[in-house]
C-alpha cells in the first residue's frame, strides 16, 4: 500500500485540482504531505518494530492507514486531505520496516528466498501499478476520492484478516523502550523532514530559501545523529560489555552492526540513486504524453507501465542461484549498465516513437532494476540480525524516500508549467536519469577494486534450512514453538 499511495498521486494531480478547486502549488501538497511524514518516520517506527513487537506496529499501522485513507475520501478541502495525508504517510512508514522483518522472521530456507521474491515484487511493482490505478479512478464521476476508498476497502479487509492469522513476533527481551535514544530520535525525525520538506519545495525553484535552507540544515543534523550513536556510543558500548550504565543500554538509531553487514552501506546509496532516477523518469515520460499525445492519466500511466512488466518477469524468472555464479557485484553493476543503455535509448522518445523507444527499452530496464533488488533484498534480509531487521530496513528504506523526493523535485523544476519547452525540458531530465544510473555503476566499480584484495567478489551466500535455523536459535529470545508456528521449522 506505501508505494502504492506514493506513485497514484503521479496521475490524480488533475482530479484535485478540479475537484479541489485549487492549483497545482497547493495540490501538490497532497503528495508531498504523505512523502514527507513517510520518509521522516521510516527509521524510528522500524525502531518501534523491533523494540515492542514486529507484528504489533505493523498491525498498528495498517489500522492507522485504513483510518487515515477513509477521512482522505471524504474530508472537503485540501488543508484537510493534506493533513490526513501526512498521516497516512506515518502510518505507511510503520508497514515498510515491519513488512521485512516479518518476513524475515517467518520463513527459513529456500522458502526465505521465495518469500523475499514475492516481497520485492510488491515492493517494486506497486509504484508503477499506483499510476495506472490512479490514472483509472481519477476519470470516475467522483474522482480522486475513488482512489481512497478502494485503498480503504483493501487495507480493512487486510487488517481485519491479519488480527486473527498474524504469529506474534516478540522482541528481545534485553530491548526496552525505556533505553531508547530518544534525543536522537527525535533530533533525526527533524532532520529528515527538513531535508525532505526542502526538496518538496525545491519542486517550485530551487533557489528559494525555503529549499536551500532546510536541506543544509537537515542534513547536518542527520549526520550529527548517526555520527554521535557510530562514533561515540556505538564505541562506548564495545569497550563496555555487559555494563549498567545508560551509555551502554541505549537503543540507538545506527546500530554499528549494520555497517558490518555486507553491501548494506553502498547499496543504501545505490537505493537513493535508482529511486530518484525511476521517480524522474516516470514523472518526465507521464507528463509528456498527457501533453503532447493529449492522453488521459490512465493511458500515460499505462505507457509507463512495462517497467513494472519487466520487474515481474525478472522476479519469476530470477534464480538465487544466479548471484552465486557470477557474483553479486558483477550483477549490480550489469543491472547498472543497463539501466543506464536503456534510459538513453528511452531518451529518444517521441511523437509516434513509443513502440520504438520506450516499449521494449522500459522492459529491459525493469528486468534490470529486478536483478539490482533481489541481490539486495537478499542481502539484507538474510544477513541483518532478527532483532535489527526493521531499524536495518528502515534505513535502507529512508534512502530510498529521499530518491524519490529529490527525483520529483528535480523533474518539477526541470519540467516547469510551460508547454512550449515541454519536450526540451524532459529531455533535460533524462541528464538527472543518466547521473544516478551512472553514479550507481560507478560506485560499485569502485567498490569492486577497493575490495578486491581483500574478499574479491564476494557470492550472496545461499542460506540453507539449516544455517538459518541456526541463526534463529542465536536469537535470545527464539522459542521452538514460535517457529514451529510458521510451517517452515
Amino acid at each position: 500500500m506505501d508505494n502504492l499511495c506514493m506513485s497514484a498521486g503521479f496521475t490524480m494531480v488533475e482530479s484535485l485540482e478540479e475537484k479541489l478547486h485549487e492549483d497545482y502549488a497547493t495540490v501538490s501538497w497532497v503528495i508531498s504531505g504523505y512523502s514527507l511524514t513517510l520518509g521522516s518516520f521510516i527509521i524510528l517506527l522500524g525502531k518501534f518494530g523491533d523494540v515492542l513487537g514486529l507484528h504489533k506496529i505493523y498491525l498498528a499501522g495498517l489500522l492507522l492507514m485504513s483510518i487515515s485513507t477513509l477521512i482522505c475520501a471524504v474530508v472537503p478541502n485540501a488543508i484537510a486531505l493534506i493533513v490526513f495525508r501526512a498521516i497516512q504517510g506515518i502510518a505507511a512508514a510503520a508497514l515498510i520496516p515491519t513488512g521485512m522483518g516479518l518476513t524475515a522472521s517467518y520463513f527459513q530456507g529456500k522458502q526465505l528466498l521465495i518469500a523475499i521474491r514475492i516481497l520485492l515484487v510488491v515492493l517494486t511493482s506497486t509504484a508503477g501499478v499506483g499510476t495506472v490505478i490512479g490514472g483509472a479512478f481519477s476519470l470516475t464521476s467522483i474522482g480522486y476520492k475513488a482512489f481512497f476508498y478502494f485503498t480503504f476497502g483493501v487495507c480493512t479487509v487486510c487488517f481485519i484478516t491479519l488480527w486473527f492469522i498474524i504469529i506474534p513476533v516478540e522482541p528481545h527481551s534485553d530491548m526496552s523502550l525505556k533505553n531508547l535514544d530518544y534525543y536522537g530520535a527525535f533530533f533525526l525525525v527533524v532532520g529528515l523532514l527538513l531535508v525532505i520538506l526542502g526538496l518538496t519545495e525545491a519542486g517550485t525553484g530551487w533557489n528559494s530559501p525555503k529549499a536551500y535552507v532546510p536541506i543544509p540544515i537537515g542534513v547536518v543534523i542527520v549526520v550529527a545523529v548517526a555520527a554521535y550513536e557510530l562514533l561515540y556510543i556505538g564505541p562506548y558500548k564495545k569497550k563496555h560489555p555487559g555494563s549498567t550504565n545508560w551509555k551502554s543500554q541505549l537503543l540507538v538509531m545506527f546500530p554499528t552492526e549494520l555497517g558490518k553487514v555486507r553491501l548494506f552501506v553502498i547499496s543504501s546509496f545505490g537505493s537513493l540513486f535508482y529511486y530518484c532516477a525511476y521517480a524522474v523518469m516516470q514523472l518526465g515520460l507521464i507528463e509528456y504524453h498527457q501533453a503532447y499525445d493529449h492522453d488521459s492519466a490512465l493511458i500515460s500511466g499505462l505507457r509507463v507501465f512495462p517497467i513494472v512488466v519487466g520487474i515481474i518477469f525478472g522476479s519469476i524468472v530470477w534464480r538465487p542461484s544466479i548471484p552465486q555464479k557470477l557474483g553479486d557485484k558483477h550483477l549490480i553493476m550489469f543491472s547498472s549498465a543497463v539501466c543506464l543503455g536503456m534510459s538513453i535509448w528511452t531518451s529518444k522518445f517521441g511523437p509516434g516513437g513509443y513502440w520504438k523507444y520506450e516499449l521494449v527499452s522500459l522492459f529491459l530496464m525493469g528486468w534490470a532494476i529486478n536483478a539490482y533488488y533481489q541481490i539486495v533484498y537478499t542481502t539484507i534480509i538474510t544477513q541483518v540480525p532478527l532483532h535489527l531487521q526493521a531499524t536495518g530496513s528502515g534505513i535502507f528504506q529512508t534512502f530510498g524516500q529521499v530518491g524519490i523526493c529529490l527525483g520529483s523535485a528535480a523533474s518539477a523544476s526541470i519540467i516547469g508549467t510551460n508547454p512550449p519547452d515541454l519536450k526540451k525540458n524532459v529531455d533535460k531530465c533524462f541528464y538527472l536519469v543518466f547521473a544516478c544510473f551512472g553514479m550507481v555503476f560507478f560506485t560499485f566499480i569502485v567498490n569492486y577494486i577497493l575490495t578486491w584484495n581483500k574478499d574479491g567478489d564476494e557470492k550472496t551466500p545461499e542460506i540453507s534450512d539449516e544455517e538459518k535455523d541456526s541463526e534463529f536459535k542465536k536469537d535470545p529470545d527464539y522459542k521452538e514453538e514460535q517457529a514451529d508456528e510458521t510451517g517452515f521449522s
